[in-house]
């Protein structure tokens, strides 16, 4: 796969897990910045996609982007670690993720002390 289908695998949409928030205190776009650099680097990769790219994919502005990236920088959530020369030969920074590491599976990131669906569903609670 080449860095550019690379780069594109992430194009159609952003997760945003719940340690995202919750562990971590994430909130509006800083939140949906982070989530977008962690769906590229969480496997090992980079983020080098340009702040006016990312902007246009989370409807923004990229002077909002580049405060939610210096906010991500300024908290130890990412580090910049060079740059990337696009194929017509722009140079955007690339970003990795940095400090402490996020849940092995964030999927299963539920916190022990908060009931499980069965516990708090209807039917958990109604007699036979």
């Amino acid at each position: 796969m080449t860095a550019d289908e690379e780069n594109a695998r992430g194009k159609e949409f952003v997760i945003a897990h719940r340690f995202m928030w919750r562990d971590l205190s994430l909130s509006g776009v800083t939140l949906l910045v982070y989530a977008r650099i962690y769906g590229f680097c969480r496997d090992g990769g980079g983020f080098y996609e340009s702040r006016a790219s990312t902007a246009e994919f989370l409807g923004t502005t990229p002077r909002t982007v580049t405060r939610a990236i210096d906010e991500l920088l300024a908290a130890g959530l990412i580090r910049e670690a060079g740059s990337h020369e696009t194929g017509t030969g722009r140079k955007t920074r690339r970003y990795v993720l940095a400090g402490a590491s996020p849940p092995e599976d964030p999927h299963d990131d539920a916190s022990p002390d908060e009931p499980s669906p069965d516990e708090t569903s209807p039917q958990a609670s109604a007699s036979p």
